[in-house]
């Protein structure tokens, strides 16, 4: 028997079958009410759990794209500590000399020559020990800033430590890679203002070609170290070819 019908009959005092005198036209009124109040919270039931479900679906939704979007920008993010260099934006030692073994194994492919520079801050110690840290790493963020719109998209701009910085021009020939080179070398004679200090930093830069200085990454590197440091040698803040 249902419940609400049940607690009805309870109030009419129905026992082993019989009504009461006087009583069955009142109990008939009280089923009808009973079975109205039974569908009334059967409607309000199922709209509470239809409400609840569409709540429910829509939370759901909202915390899935939440959770998405969390994880797209964690992924993002590992991306970046993983690539890029932290100080200055621009890519990392390890992500450089990756790019660097994919640009020998497409220029063996495709015949093509690249050139590598490396570039070093003179006199960026003394920055330091004036200045303090700080500005030296402000300057080499300024250094990152004015030498990446100066370059080709194709190109690898990268820090590889301290203040010494790789430069990868792809698919090139000798007459616009003494152009660019010298593009480079003049960014650096013009003056840095940081933090209202003007710095008057150059550059020192060796320069390889691939593949007629050499044809692996590690010796790319070395040989393009060795004419860098040739370049300080000979007085700094000038481009010397290995």
């Amino acid at each position: 028997m249902h419940k609400v019908l049940q607690k009805q009959l309870k109030k009419l005092g129905f026992k082993d079958g019989g009504f009461p005198d006087g009583n069955l036209e009142k109990f008939i009124d009280l089923v009808n009410i009973a079975y109205n109040e039974a569908d009334e919270e059967r409607i309000f039931l199922e709209h509470t759990l239809e409400t609840s479900s569409q709540e429910m679906r829509e939370l759901y939704e909202e915390l899935k794209q939440k959770s998405e979007t969390a994880l797209a920008k964690s992924e993002q993010r590992y991306k970046e500590l993983a690539t890029k260099d932290m100080l200055t934006g621009i890519l990392n030692r390890f992500t450089f000399e990756h790019e660097l073994d994919r640009a020998i194994s497409n220029a063996k492919r495709t015949g093509t020559t690249f050139a590598l520079l490396f570039l070093d801050l003179d006199n960026f110690k003394e920055v330091n020990d004036t200045y303090g840290h700080n500005v030296g790493d402000k300057l080499l963020q300024e250094v990152a800033k004015r030498v990446l719109p100066h370059i080709r998209i194709e190109d690898i701009f990268a820090r590889f430590g301290g203040d010494e910085f790789f430069l990868l021009f792809t698919n090139i020939n000798q007459k616009s890679l003494s152009a660019l080179a010298e593009k480079i070398i003049s960014l650096f004679r013009k003056a840095w203002i940081v933090d209202g200090i003007k710095l008057n930093v150059t550059a020192s830069i060796g320069i390889v070609v691939f593949p007629d200085d050499a044809d692996d990454a590690i010796k790319l590197m070395k040989k393009a170290d060795t004419a860098m440091y040739k370049s300080k040698e000979l007085g700094r803040n000038q481009v010397v070819y290995f």
